[in-house]
């Protein structure tokens, strides 16, 4: 009897470990786009690469950033047809920003991960300079994994505008 207890118990010991962990796509986006932002060691790495957007983000999701980048924010290079559909980092939350800083990721529960960090530090010494960027993410499983739905900033205390709802009305233009 007792070993058939172990045994149950070391089945969902090794299931439970192998649970998918909400926060690990969410993780992954944010220090891509901490490595953009890091100074003089700025990688310019694609937070929405295809191959992010494959491994970490919904079916809909890439759906609407495709269907948006159809119409892109910059003039492209000769030849190419698609680039991205942001003329600012909405990760970071604009086109300047400072180094990322005190980056701290939380499970909510329910599909919901919050991603809080400061990157206005280098602004100045305005106290709206020192508060935390802040990033709801809506995570979903799809085909057994973790992945990233959507995405809400925080501004003002509130969630604004969805990131998938905003690529969805770049490409209904």
């Amino acid at each position: 009897m007792k070993s058939k207890l172990f045994a149950a118990l070391l089945v969902f010991a090794a299931g439970s470990a192998f649970a998918a962990d909400p926060t690990a796509p969410v993780k992954e986006v944010i220090n891509v786009a901490a490595g953009n932002w890091a100074g003089e060691t700025a990688s310019d790495d694609d937070v929405f690469s295809d191959d992010r957007l494959k491994r970490l983000f919904s079916a809909d999701f890439a759906k609407a950033y495709h269907e948006a980048s159809k119409h892109p924010a910059y003039d492209l290079p000769e030849g190419e047809t698609t680039g991205s559909p942001f003329d600012y980092d909405p990760i970071a939350g604009g086109q300047d920003g400072c180094n990322f800083e005190n980056i701290r990721i939380e499970d909510d529960g329910d599909g919901q991960v919050t991603a809080l960090f400061k990157n206005r530090q280098c602004f100045g010494d305005d106290p709206a300079y020192k508060e935390d960027r802040v990033l709801i993410f809506h995570v979903q499983t799809e085909n057994g994994r973790q992945v990233i739905d959507d995405i809400f900033p925080v501004e003002n205390g509130n969630s604004s505008s969805s990131i998938k709802n905003d690529l969805k009305a770049i490409a209904a233009q």
